[in-house]
């Protein structure tokens, strides 16, 4: 199994009370950037804490009550982020939320413009992703910073981008440091996967630890009656999201974009529109292999390769 030849990077967490359900402090081997996470029933836990008092950027998140399934979040920023979180949590437009993540810098340089600058290229980086339903209202343009400051806030934005989904907010997820060409690579490399079951014609790759449904693939319009409540949610998101669309007899649909799953088989369950097995119902579109197989192969392969 090819992984590729990354460098590893050290991330720091610290349990502010011994538990995971309150106040979380994260932050990159010796990084001055501190991501700060809690869910909302720790807000006053999180309030206490003095890095709520600097100048820092904050995502609001919590589902979108319409597409339970999909996140929906509020980006901000503010001099004392502490007065602003305050008057979202009374705040009934911001009644979604359920947690929070907070980004400020260890030794205060943050300033007010650095902020701006940051919430916009959030705000752009969360439409890009389309993994989030946002709900700013607008979308501040990201200036007035010296261009040694805009690269110094570029390099920030990049460290919350790989903290943010290993903290639980995959809101933004983007291509990893080591940059497109080699994600093209890897993707180029990567098997092709097909799925041809009740009338359906789909395709796929892994990538960059996702299951990726390919532009171009058929899936069945209609779900069957044993579809569970989370399969038909990521069904109607696909299509409120824009990501697939009817064909010409209302049958089929057709995806319009690649649209990346968590797993195989919830990328087969949404293409056939109930539950099914993705390692046992992809096959490698030359030899007819289950993906399940190929999978066990590339383990055991793995394995063999460690030095006793």
């Amino acid at each position: 199994m090819s992984i590729g030849h990354r460098h590893g990077r050290t991330l720091k967490l610290f349990l502010v009370h011994g538990t995971p359900s309150s106040v979380v402090i994260a932050g990159l081997g010796v990084s001055t950037v501190l991501t700060l996470v809690a869910p909302r029933s720790a807000l006053g836990d999180l309030l206490a804490r003095p890095e709520s008092k600097r100048t820092g950027v904050y995502l609001l998140v919590g589902p979108d009550p319409a597409l339970p399934s999909r996140p929906m979040v509020y980006v901000g920023e503010g001099d004392d982020v502490a007065n602003r979180l305050i008057a979202h949590d009374k705040d009934p437009s911001k009644d979604f939320f359920e947690r929070v993540c907070l980004v400020v810098s260890k030794d205060e340089d943050f300033t007010k413009a650095h902020c701006r600058f940051l919430e916009g290229r959030l705000i752009t980086a969360i439409k890009a992703t389309g993994r989030a339903k946002l709900i700013n209202g607008t979308e501040p343009v990201p200036k007035g910073l010296p261009e040694a400051e805009v690269a110094d806030m570029e390099r920030v934005l990049a460290e919350v981008e790989l903290v943010l989904p290993t903290l639980g907010f995959d809101v933004l997820r983007a291509e990893d440091s080591t940059g497109a060409a080699a994600a093209g690579v890897a993707a180029a490399a990567a098997p092709v996967w097909r799925y041809t079951g009740g009338k359906c014609d789909a395709s796929a790759r892994e990538e960059g630890g996702l299951f990726k449904v390919l532009q171009g693939s058929i899936a069945r319009a209609a779900e069957v009656e044993s579809a569970s409540d989370a399969i038909r949610s990521t069904r109607q998101q696909l299509l409120a999201d824009g990501n697939v669309e009817p064909t010409p007899d209302g049958k089929m649909w057709r995806f319009v974009k690649d649209v990346a799953f968590s797993s195989p088989s919830a990328a087969a369950s949404a293409v056939y529109g109930g539950s099914i097995s993705g390692p046992s119902y992809w096959k490698h579109h030359l030899t007819n292999q289950t993906y399940g197989e190929w999978r066990q192969e590339q383990l055991k392969a793995a394995a063999q390769e460690v030095p006793k």
